[in-house]
């Protein structure tokens, strides 16, 4: 189970009553629950990870009750509500919400005892991506939608749907999470001390008007709604920190922008309708978002579309004055164009029916939706990510183009590079010497950097046509096949197992990286000095998560944590965290320098180990084309006098060569 909101403090509570005082690691409740440490706190109660002493087997547990809106008068009403709410949830079987295994009162709280889920939260990845592709985005709607009907069925209200109570387990099961202020339908809207039940940015505006009931299943598919809205746009559709603020800016402008929904908009649009009576019910919500996935009548944009850079994109500035012209395919800063469809973008059809009853409104939303997609299209504002597939192509985008090209290559290329007018290059942001972006300056720099720019000469791209895009270890495959870049380069180990396992197609390598571990300089507890000194003292090793290193570090006798970060600059913080357990950080030698350099007060890199990690360029493996432009691209670096020159200035500096070691062989290269 996984919680992002803090934990209640302990000791007493305003009115310093016993009840006020949460329990301690390893009490036992009902003689079963060992409770061993908090994992998370909703708007109320607190979560703990227990083990159920009976059968053998990690749970977690959670009080129902708020205990500081708790006095003796109020107790028992409080419990009384409680141990409905916990017999109602218990009742709820759904593999999109978290399934309660049992229900224990004690003399001040009412538990609810649910199964232990591990994964990410849905705020965990729009943290490390930013942003997710529509079908990634729609099939997440989708089992929320059905958890939420299932939810609702029982005659239970969710009331904190957001990203942080969502749960994305490892196989794409989304698990609706923490009912910690769940209730009934009509129950009061507001705390003991008035403040409104729930987080400000997803209420929705019937819980603020005085004459209503207060929270229906509406409120939670509001809820919903900007939580879709978050996916796909990489932002809140109505900001503010108070209450007060989200519902002024609902007010103002209840209608938010869409520039990436594409065939999310209509379903966006219905759930986040400011009248509950008119608003998407979860049925619907699920009919129109599993239309969106099978997309059926949908316009499938081809490849002659530039991919929609989303708001995360690191653009390079350009190296010239702009003419203020927006290239063909690229996308618009500002929204996408409305009013009607140009005269054959879209095919006439019968017009939808006249809406008979509150939400008929939407029956009418497939058309809406294909429409809504070709005006986005015409802006260049969205493209469909695909799967493993890389999205759709046109003909000059793989060996059909080259086939249409009547066998002339560079013909071929000249089809492909029109249907692209910028290049778009995934490359880390936090690898100082390696890739590193400034924020201050929006300038990138480093080898990989340097190697990029190169290879888009090479294809015909000069640095103002260049865009680059913040990647980590854990996305950058996913960010390749959802055609939101075109290449990688960025410190990736070229492996046959993770061409298969990541679905694309290295050319490579430009550089060989030794192995080594980063520690702490001066360590009061302990000495370490080699990596055996790592092993034997039994000490943390913290390195990327998906990263080569981490499998191979197990099987090398170290000791990692259960968790990994997405970055090597998380781990590099955890290792100057004097609270941290991690000890040391394994990554390539040439990585590590660029820390231990930055830092040399507190930082030591230790000697490399055996082994190389030979780097290359990835990219989709559908495309056969580029492929062989980037093998024969990167032959020519290695060949002439760029590849010393950007190792002389970049990596010279981290490695102390006074000359430049000898280039690596390019591997043959096969489509």
């Amino acid at each position: 189970m996984h919680n992002d909101d803090g934990i209640n403090g302990a000791g007493g509570g305003a009115d310093g009553h016993p009840q006020d005082r949460p329990p301690v690691p390893h009490t036992v409740i009902e003689g079963r629950y060992e409770l061993l440490e908090p994992i998370g706190s909703g708007g109320m109660g607190e979560v703990w990870k227990a083990h159920d002493r009976r059968l053998r087997r990690f749970v977690a547990v959670k009080g129902l009750l708020d205990r500081r809106a708790m006095t003796p008068d109020t107790q028992k009403a409080a419990m009384q509500r409680a141990r409905r709410e916990a017999e109602a949830l218990a009742k709820i079987e759904h593999q999109n919400v978290v399934t309660v295994h049992d229900q224990i009162e004690t003399a001040d709280q009412v538990w609810i005892v649910m199964k232990l889920l591990e994964g990410r939260s849905l705020a965990d990845l729009l943290s490390r991506d930013g942003v997710l592709g529509v079908p990634r985005a729609a099939d997440i709607g989708l089992q929320m939608a059905q958890g939420l009907r299932a939810v609702h069925e029982a005659s239970v209200l969710h009331r904190d749907v957001k990203p942080g109570n969502v749960l994305v387990r490892d196989g794409g099961q989304v698990v609706l999470v923490d009912f910690g202020i769940a209730t009934f339908e009509g129950a009061d809207r507001v705390t003991r001390y008035g403040g409104v039940i729930g987080t400000p940015p997803y209420l929705a505006p019937e819980l603020f008007v005085p004459a209503t009931h207060g929270p229906t299943s509406a409120s939670d598919l509001w809820a919903l709604g900007v939580t879709l809205y978050e996916m796909v746009e990489g932002r809140l559709p109505f900001g503010g920190n108070e209450v007060w603020e989200v519902q002024a800016n609902i007010q103002q402008s209840p209608e938010p922008v869409l520039r990436y929904a594409g065939p999310l908009g209509p379903v966006i649009q219905g759930l986040l309708a400011t009248d509950p009576d008119g608003r998407l019910d979860a049925a619907t919500a699920e009919a129109m978002l599993r239309e969106v996935l099978a997309d059926p009548g949908t316009p499938t944009p081809t490849r002659a579309a530039a991919p929609a850079h989303p708001p995360t994109a690191r653009p390079t500035p350009p190296a010239g004055p702009s003419s203020g012209a927006v290239p063909s395919g690229s996308v618009p800063s500002g929204p996408a164009p409305s009013g009607p469809v140009q005269s054959g973008a879209v095919p006439s059809g019968p017009s939808s029916p006249a809406p008979r009853e509150g939400r008929g409104r939407f029956r009418g939303w497939k058309v809406a939706a294909a429409a809504a997609c070709v005006v986005l299209l015409a802006g260049g504002g969205w493209i469909v990510s695909r799967g493993d597939s890389g999205g759709e192509r046109d003909d000059a985008s793989g060996q059909q183009g080259a086939g249409s090209a009547g066998g002339d290559a560079e013909q071929a290329w000249e089809q492909w590079k029109s249907a692209r007018k910028r290049l778009t290059i995934g490359a880390k942001e936090d690898q100082p010497g390696l890739s590193f972006y400034n924020e201050d300056t929006g300038v990138w720099s480093g080898f990989d950097v340097d190697i990029a720019y190169a290879l888009a000469g090479k294809l015909g791209y000069d640095k103002a046509q260049v865009d680059f895009y913040g990647v980590t270890t854990a996305n950058r495959a996913s960010k390749l096949k959802n055609g939101e870049v075109d290449l990688v380069v960025a410190s990736y180990s070229m492996t046959p197992a993770r061409e298969k396992r990541d679905g694309i197609k290295f050319v490579g390598p430009y550089y060989k990286a030794g192995s080594s571990l980063l520690v702490r300089k001066n360590s009061a507890k302990y000495d370490l000095d080699e990596a055996v000194d790592v092993k034997r003292n039994h000490v943390e090793v913290c390195t990327a998560r998906d990263s080569t290193y981490a499998d191979k570090l197990q099987e090398d006798g170290y000791t990692t944590g259960k968790w990994q970060p997405d970055t090597y600059k998380e781990c590099v913080e955890r290792l100057l965290d004097k609270h941290s357990s991690v000890y040391a950080v394994a990554s390539d030698d040439v990585l590590l320098a660029g820390y231990a350099r930055n830092d040399p007060a507190h930082l030591k890199l230790l000697p490399s180990g055996a082994g190389t990690e030979p780097y290359g360029v990835a990219m989709r493996k559908d495309d056969p084309l580029l492929q062989s432009k980037v093998c024969s691209g990167l032959q020519e670096i290695l060949a002439g006098k760029e590849w010393s020159e950007m190792y002389m200035k970049d990596l010279s500096p981290l490695t102390g060569r006074k000359t430049a070691p000898s280039r690596p062989e390019l591997r043959p290269c096969s489509t």
